[in-house]
């Protein structure tokens, strides 16, 4: 009997090790490390990725862009559905079964503490017997709820490190009183997530997930999917998808499926593969597991494989590379490359000017304009800041001193400038009517950073002047 036991476990061991399950945890494992590690990364001056609200910022690559700079958030977006169209032309559902927190998640509350702690469930590979409700079982369930219960606390807050550094996160958590705000969003998304996966589990994947509505959209007959073989196993369902009464090998000896169910009982979306491709299948090859470990006792191969139609049908290779991936290929190549380009044009300051509310001040013998400079500090370093006006006709009243402004900092700055009477009638009865109205004067502002002129900006504004009437009765006065 330890000998049986021996060889079954053995057995089990081997199974595991060349199972499409490790590769998935495998892949859980590294999907969850670099999750949790990318917040803490920094580069240069900022982190991999943050989106802060708190901050106005986004950082990326260890760059930070201000919200003024939102010119590359459409590049990423444009960049993340066509890579989602991407890998779902190729591969199928494969996000749904080997990256989705969803089924990662699911993971860990069935398969690790409900099936191998608690033992309320026989084996991982039977997801549909249901468990008998005694009062141990029920104890037992609530015991799996505190356990469980860690895991969306954790990783809602891991969430909240990409819109809150983790530094600034766990200062908030220090004072919950000031930051009940983001206390209360943490709250209740482990409330939402725990409910989830707990209460909702695989109907999520199966009735609320959108991706699921479009895939079928992006595939087609090359695409990866767990197929089954119905020309070696023999038909299950007939043509109306009504399941068949007769066994496949009752029907005709040939046909390779010895119907143990193994692929249906270990689906965690409860759906029978043998029908065929659904809506509901996730990806995730439980069902190529199962029926390799039944058909490999049977000196055959599994008649489930993860494959395509048209490779299933024509026993060849799975066409991956195809006019349409290679079509998606192209198109996240030039996202990428604008992506670069944009990088490469981040500024290290802004200036926004606004033009103040009174159009003009006509003094004895000079005319002021009024005016509202925004100064920006994009970099992770302080400067120091001046600007000039092109028209050498036009002086700075204020500021006179150089304007000093903190890393990341902003600075509003009311600013006077002035033109000569003389000089503003002259150019009253001299502007070209044709470009623009003889009241308003084109001027260029060039603002620099006085330690490191390289930093510099420039921008159009207008210079008011008044009419030539206007001119002559102050002259008078």
């Amino acid at each position: 009997m330890d000998l049986q036991n021996s060889v079954k476990g053995a057995d089990k061991s081997h199974y595991f090790r060349q199972s499409f399950r490790l590769k998935r945890y495998i892949v859980a494992i590294v999907i969850t490390i670099f999750a949790i590690g990318v917040p803490f990364i920094h580069i240069g001056e900022g982190q991999v990725f943050l989106i802060s609200f708190e901050h106005r910022q986004i950082h990326l690559l260890g760059k930070i862009y201000s919200a003024q700079e939102m010119y590359l958030m459409p590049f990423l977006v444009i960049f993340l559905f066509i890579f989602i169209f991407f890998i779902t032309s190729m591969l199928g559902r494969v996000w749904c079964g080997w990256g989705c927190p969803q089924t990662i998640f699911r993971t860990i509350h069935r398969d690790l503490i409900e099936t191998k702690i608690l033992g309320l469930h026989a084996k991982i590979s039977n997801k549909q017997r249901p468990t008998p409700k005694t009062p141990s079982n029920r104890l037992k369930k609530i015991v799996g709820l505190f356990l469980f219960a860690p895991v969306p606390i954790m990783s809602m807050a891991v969430l909240l490190f990409y819109f809150v550094p983790p530094h600034e996160f766990f200062s908030h958590l220090a004072h919950p009183a000031d930051n009940a705000l983001l206390i209360g969003i943490w709250a209740v998304l482990s409330a939402v997530v725990f409910f989830d996966i707990v209460v909702v589990k695989e109907r999520f994947c199966i009735y609320l997930c959108p991706y699921a509505r479009v895939q079928s959209v992006l595939f087609d007959d090359d695409t990866l999917n767990p197929i089954y073989d119905s020309t070696r196993g023999g038909a299950i369902y007939d043509e109306n998808n009504v399941k068949i009464p007769s066994l496949p090998q009752k029907r005709n000896k040939t046909n390779e499926c010895v119907s143990c169910n193994h692929c249906v009982l270990v689906c965690p979306t409860h759906i029978d593969i043998r029908k065929g491709m659904q809506l509901e299948c996730i990806n995730c090859l439980e069902c190529v597991d199962a029926c390799t470990v039944t058909m490999d006792k049977l000196n055959k191969p599994s008649l489930i494989q993860w494959s395509s139609t048209n490779a299933t049908n024509t026993h060849s290779k799975v066409k991956l590379w195809r006019s349409k991936t290679i079509a998606y290929v192209g198109v996240l190549l030039m996202v990428v490359g604008a992506l670069i380009v944009g990088s490469f044009k981040k500024a290290s300051m802004l200036l926004d000017i606004t033009h103040g509310g009174q159009l003009y001040a006509i003094h004895s013998d000079f005319v002021d304009n009024g005016y509202v400079f925004l100064f920006q500090n994009t970099s992770n370093r302080a400067h120091a800041y001046t600007f000039n006006v092109d028209d050498p006709n036009i002086s700075i009243v204020r500021p006179k001193n150089t304007l000093s402004i903190e890393p990341q900092g902003k600075l509003k700055v009311v600013v006077i400038l002035r033109m000569p009477l003389k000089i503003a009638k002259e150019a009253y009865e001299k502007h070209d009517v044709t470009h623009a109205k003889k009241e308003i004067l084109p001027i260029v502002v060039k603002a620099y950073s006085v330690d490191n002129p390289q930093i510099s900006v420039q921008r159009e504004s207008i210079f008011i002047v008044p009419s030539a009437l206007k001119l002559t009765k102050t002259k008078a006065h």
